[in-house]
């Protein structure tokens, strides 16, 4: 009883974060203010059993101005099949490295083209079957969530 208590105790600023951490005005994202050691703490709390899901910092600028260096990600399993246009997933590059780009299209029936929506061409690699990770499914931290002197 004790364990669930706390769970739900560390739960709650995860929770909170999702409910809360974005709102659209007109074209412009805005972030709730959240630390980044925090979102780190929180990210390391959230367990995910078996699911395959992981917990990711961005390193490059390809996704400006949507997921900008340092941003703290969750990136969680999804099947190949179930993949639509739109979406942010990563894959892993033939020199292994970990990719987070948008997809933009079919490629035929086993591949999609992705890109870096900050990029001005397509990635050369195809995201398929093999090399898919998965999908972002949350974003814990972005510069723009930096607290404000006031």
């Amino acid at each position: 009883m004790l364990q669930k208590s706390l769970f739900a105790v560390l739960l709650l600023p995860f929770m909170l974060l999702l409910g809360c951490n974005t709102t659209s005005t007109s074209n412009n994202t805005t972030f709730a203010p959240v630390d980044y050691d925090e979102a780190f703490k929180v990210g390391q709390m959230v367990k995910f059993a078996d699911s395959g899901a992981y917990m990711a910092r961005t390193s490059g600028t390809s996704m400006e101005p949507v997921l900008t260096k340092n941003t703290i990600i969750i990136v969680r399993p999804i099947d190949f099949d179930d993949l639509e246009e739109g979406m942010t997933v990563g894959y892993l590059n033939k020199n292994g490295e970990k990719v987070l780009h948008q997809l933009i299209r079919r490629a035929g029936p086993d591949a999609w083209v992705a890109k870096g929506i900050n990029n001005a061409r397509e990635d050369k690699e195809r995201v398929t079957r093999k090399n898919l990770m998965g999908v972002l499914y949350t974003v814990l931290y972005n510069e723009a969530s930096e607290p404000r002197a006031r």
